[in-house]
């Protein structure tokens, strides 16, 4: 069997661990026969590790062009694939419940996990999760640097107490930023995708992330926040906008123009 998983970029500016979407970049994993296009995966990989903590069996291998440490959800979508792939053997089936407590309990967070499993925007909380249809007009623009990011770092660098001010801000703008993809609110989108909470932090560590995200919404963007825990940077643009955008980022790394995946695990 194939499964396939898509990556994905959290955080969606003030959405942290909250706020995911799944992005037409996927993860292919195969049990037992390779594909053409598929190499051996070695046991240490996260998808090999997810498959068999599941009671997963037999050779695996994959193919992807998920850059891992880039904040685009490479360990999430592994580990699903993985424990998708488990599933199936062992219960001839895929519990999308199961499967996100499963892979969220690996990760240490949901939001990666869930746009991974179920496809467009995801809001969780936990191991509950609503699925929001991005709107059609709304292609991504993916900034990507040279430079990887550590996510156990780099979560251990931000704040252990943050002011009751900021967080009432952050959940504000998160309420919105919710509402404004559901309703194709692009003016809304973009006033509320700024984050107070853990991108200052997070971007005093890359200043030509924070320099594309301004860049970004200088240029069209509808939103432009930084990609889970970074370096890269994600934007939502309306399609004609996209070389605009594109041609406005900083020369210091690649753009890709990609879509959003409006589904998530797929079995072939």
């Amino acid at each position: 069997m194939r499964i396939t998983v898509p990556a994905s970029s959290a955080n969606l500016g003030p959405g942290f661990d909250c706020l995911a979407v799944a992005i037409d970049l996927p993860f292919h994993l195969d049990v037992g026969e390779p594909r053409q296009d598929s190499t051996k995966l070695e046991e240490s990989h996260p998808a090999v590790a997810a498959f068999r903590s599941a009671g997963g069996s037999g050779l695996v291998y994959g193919q992807t062009k998920i850059p891992p440490g880039k904040g685009l959800g490479f360990s999430g979508a592994a580990r699903v694939a993985g424990l998708a792939a488990a599933s199936l053997q062992t219960s001839g089936a895929i519990r999308f419940p199961d499967l996100l407590a499963a892979s969220g309990r690996l990760e240490g967070h949901f939001d990666n996990a869930a746009a991974s499993i179920y496809g467009a925007v995801t809001a969780t909380h936990i191991d509950t999760v609503v699925r929001i249809k991005c709107p059609q007009e709304l292609d991504l623009v993916l900034w990507i640097p040279i430079q990887k990011t550590s996510t156990t770092a780099s979560r251990g660098s931000l704040p252990k107490t943050v002011p009751f001010d900021t967080v009432a801000s952050s959940i504000g703008r998160s309420s919105v930023m919710t509402a404004a993809i559901a309703t194709s609110n692009f003016e809304a989108m973009r006033q509320s995708c700024f984050d107070d909470f853990h991108q200052p932090v997070r971007l005093a560590k890359v200043p030509e992330s924070a320099a594309a995200i301004e860049r970004a919404l200088d240029a069209g963007a509808c939103a432009a926040w930084l990609s889970g825990s970074g370096p890269t940077v994600a934007a939502f643009v309306e399609s004609h906008a996209a070389q605009q955008t594109i041609q406005s980022l900083p020369d210091s790394g690649h753009t890709k123009l990609l879509k959003v995946s409006q589904y998530g695990v797929q079995v072939s």
